[in-house]
């Protein structure tokens, strides 16, 4: 009676216009119009308002630098208040101003500045031109000095004298130090997590309006296991589109592990599809599911810890996102499939994970209970 009642339920929900737009629309729509933006990780040949009334070697020298810097574009202007006027054109996105006396002041051992006006409104475009623009002005700095040390007689101690330490930075967890291969995995977590509770309490909003009834042939544990293993099919489409197509198709680092990432992504959609039936208890309209997961979907990613650090939030919150089964999904996505982490790296994901799947698969068999005979 299983296999039956799950094929029809299936041809039931591909009869639905609306599931085919939400169930299928949806993960197509977010899986290119998200990680599109940040194909190429970092922003590029930003352009940069440079106004140098000095013209002079180290000046000229500067903004040989700064063309050197893949993440900006310098642009040439005469005068500050025609920099500030492209500037709020948004022609540029900051201006690098250079008095008239630079090179004198320099070379005078005279404390120089050099200034800076950013759009901060763009945070991706202000980290960006700072960065380079801070590290074009100290290698012009740096060698200045070395100069200055090696007239002194420093000879080739001058480079040792002028930077007695070196930095060797590595970045951990996102190697890039972007956000294509970090955070882009975790949305189509959070993406098939929404999507299939919108689904699910769609269906079950339908399916009460029109107060259609199982056959009596059906126990309401039959009726529980057939709907939970339908969307666990649908799921586990989800998974092969976005982790498999999606995830070569853009090449996000990462993905050796997909056996062990799907064993726990159907964990994790074992516990997301219990919350949906158990939600779905109160959505007796069709539209309601609708408003509730869009009113809850982006506090629920920011609790899951992936944009905002946990301790930073307040303990309500803290205690509450342990309810949610994203949470331990979109962690569980990174450290085990994008980081390629184990599963001793995960032990606490996974318990939270099963934990949440046992109570909600529970809760969605009460709920099954409790509305049956009428179609949920």
């Amino acid at each position: 009676m299983i296999i039956p009642f799950i094929v029809k339920e299936l041809k039931e929900l591909l009869k639905d216009g609306g599931f085919l737009l939400l169930a299928l629309g949806g993960p197509l729509f977010y899986s290119f119009f998200y990680p599109f933006p940040y194909m190429h990780d970092v922003a590029r040949q930003i352009p940069v308002a440079v106004v140098d009334e000095d013209n002079s070697y180290l000046s000229r020298q500067l903004v040989r630098m700064m063309r050197a810097e893949e993440e900006i574009k310098p642009v040439s202007y005469s005068a500050l208040s025609e920099a500030k006027k492209a500037l709020d054109r948004r022609e540029v996105f900051a201006i690098v101003s250079l008095d008239k006396d630079f090179e004198r002041n320099m070379l005078k051992s005279v404390p120089q500045q050099v200034h800076i006006y950013t759009d901060a409104s763009y945070p991706v475009y202000y980290k960006q031109t700072t960065t380079a623009l801070q590290r074009a002005i100290k290698t012009v700095s740096a060698g200045a000095e070395i100069k200055k040390l090696q007239a002194l007689g420093a000879g080739p101690a001058a480079v040792i004298l002028r930077s007695p330490v070196q930095l060797n930075v590595v970045n951990l967890y996102s190697p890039t130090g972007a956000y294509r291969n970090y955070l882009v995995p975790a949305i189509f977590v959070a993406v098939a997590h929404q999507i299939m509770l919108i689904v699910i309490g769609l269906r079950a909003g339908t399916l009460y309006e029109r107060k259609r009834r199982y056959s009596a042939r059906l126990t309401p544990f039959s009726v529980w296991l057939g709907k939970t293993l339908s969307f666990l099919c649908l799921m586990a489409g989800y998974f092969v589109y976005l982790f498999v197509l999606m995830f070569r198709l853009y090449g996000f680092s990462g993905g050796e592990r997909l056996v062990s990432w799907f064993l726990f992504y159907m964990l994790f959609s074992v516990a997301t599809v219990g919350l949906g039936i158990t939600l779905s208890r109160w959505f007796k309209e069709r539209e309601t599911p609708i408003l509730f997961i869009v009113v809850t979907s982006i506090p629920l990613v920011f609790m899951s810890g992936i944009i905002w650090p946990v301790w930073k939030m307040p303990l309500l919150v803290q205690g509450l996102r342990l309810c949610v089964p994203m949470t331990y999904g979109i962690t569980g996505a990174v450290r085990l499939f994008v980081m390629n982490g184990t599963w001793a790296d995960i032990v606490p994901y996974v318990c939270g994970c099963a934990v949440l799947a046992v109570v909600f698969s529970y809760t969605a068999y009460r709920t099954v209970k409790k509305r049956y005979p009428v179609q949920l």
